[in-house]
């Protein structure tokens, strides 16, 4: 079930256990694929002096990619009207009253980054989900009209585009380059307050959250804030390192990006065909239990495959329910998450090996990755990712 959006957050139970993050978060917005050369702008990606300035070096030299995004939305919401006054109300006591259906319009504020000379921007998905009009402004303050090319749900990434030429672009990061420790810097519109600039340190990779079991968030310690979401989370070169999405609702300096690796693998796919064809086992999980007995589970880690569909691509290569999904290509798996975020990443029509324990006895199948159905794709993407902010 969708939860309820409060004004310009949204608030979120994380799951424990499997590495996953105890804790509430808020979404803000008010809510291996190669890199081309055309997402690079070589004046930006230069590292920066060093010394005490650095980071107001970094920013006048990146801060003019960093975009503004408003959205224009139209909600319906229930409201009790009054009949019109009749002889017959007059008799039984008064007028009555019938509950109809009113547009209410709605407006929200993000943050996005251009990534082509030509316009092109990255953004979340809950920045423009359902919104009828959108509108980016530059830090020069010129203002687009801007155009939704694509939306992936399922990692809360977006792409949109402006009528422009020549802008300013920033260049997306190698994701080997990432290391936990280094500083951080955050550019974005927290509360609608425009180009806000905040550092931190890259403060853990991998993170599980559960507001979206397909992606491995980035942690950092920049403060981040309603309105951040779909800004850039740079290194110390002004490269993207991910993409500003949630920050923890009960503690300080703990807040969530999509890391560059999603980046560099969604947005070509959104810009080609302005969706994610997304890769499918045809299964359901199941985390091992924790009070398990060794007769029953003879393992500490895998993943329960609680059900699998007669028509899906793991019931042609033998997948059993009950068996315990170990290994995928030789890589150990702890949980579900594991298994889920490993064939997102994936390609439809890809072959895999997954090593499984039946019955004690361990077996290697090798299953061909169907495409995802687009209603399982509906259904997954709605439970994971909030409403559009109010």
């Amino acid at each position: 079930m969708r939860k309820r959006v409060l004004p310009a957050l949204l608030s979120v139970a994380l799951g424990v256990g499997g590495g996953a993050v105890g804790a509430g978060v808020v979404m803000m917005a008010q809510p291996a694929v190669e890199t081309k050369p055309a997402y690079a702008n070589p004046m930006i990606g230069q590292p920066v002096a060093k010394g005490g300035e650095e980071i107001a070096d970094l920013v006048e030299r990146v801060g003019p990619a960093v975009v503004n995004i408003d959205t224009v939305s139209r909600r319906q919401v229930p409201q009790m009207m009054m009949n019109p006054f009749s002889l017959e109300d007059f008799f039984n006591g008064g007028p009555s009253f019938q509950r109809r259906q009113q547009s209410v319009q709605q407006k929200g504020v993000g943050t996005g980054f251009i990534i082509r000379e030509n316009g092109l921007i990255v953004t979340n998905n809950h920045v423009v989900a359902g919104a009828s009009e959108l509108y980016v402004t530059l830090p020069d303050g010129r203002k687009f009209k801007g155009k939704l090319v694509g939306t992936d749900p399922g990692t809360d990434l977006a792409l949109v585009k402006v009528d422009a030429k020549g802008l300013p672009s920033l260049k997306l990061a190698d994701p080997k380059s990432l290391r936990v420790g280094q500083w951080t810097v955050a550019i974005g519109s927290p509360l609608g307050l425009q180009h806000s600039v905040t550092a931190g340190l890259l403060s853990a990779m991998g993170r599980e959250v559960s507001l979206n079991n397909r992606v491995n968030f980035l942690q950092t310690s920049a403060p981040i804030n309603p309105g951040n979401s779909g800004g850039p989370l740079l290194n110390m070169q002004g490269e993207v390192i991910g993409v500003n999405t949630a920050v923890a609702a009960r503690a300080q300096g703990i807040g969530f990006a999509v890391p560059v690796e999603t980046v560099l693998r969604v947005v070509p796919q959104l810009e080609a065909n302005g969706k994610v064809d997304r890769a499918w086992l045809g299964v359901g999980l199941r985390d091992l239990p924790e009070d398990r007995q060794a007769m029953f589970y003879p393992t500490d880690s895998g993943v329960i495959i609680a059900q699998v569909d007669p028509r899906g691509p793991s019931a042609k290569a033998g997948l059993l329910e009950g068996d315990v999904v170990l290994q995928l290509n030789g890589k150990d798996l702890k949980n579900a998450h594991d298994l889920i975020v490993a064939v997102n990443a994936m390609k439809v029509g890809e072959k895999v090996s997954l090593l499984v324990s039946r019955e004690g006895q361990k077996k290697t199948l090798q299953i061909t990755l169907g495409q995802m159905p687009a209603r399982l794709a509906e259904a997954s993407n709605q439970q994971q990712m909030p409403e559009e902010g109010e």
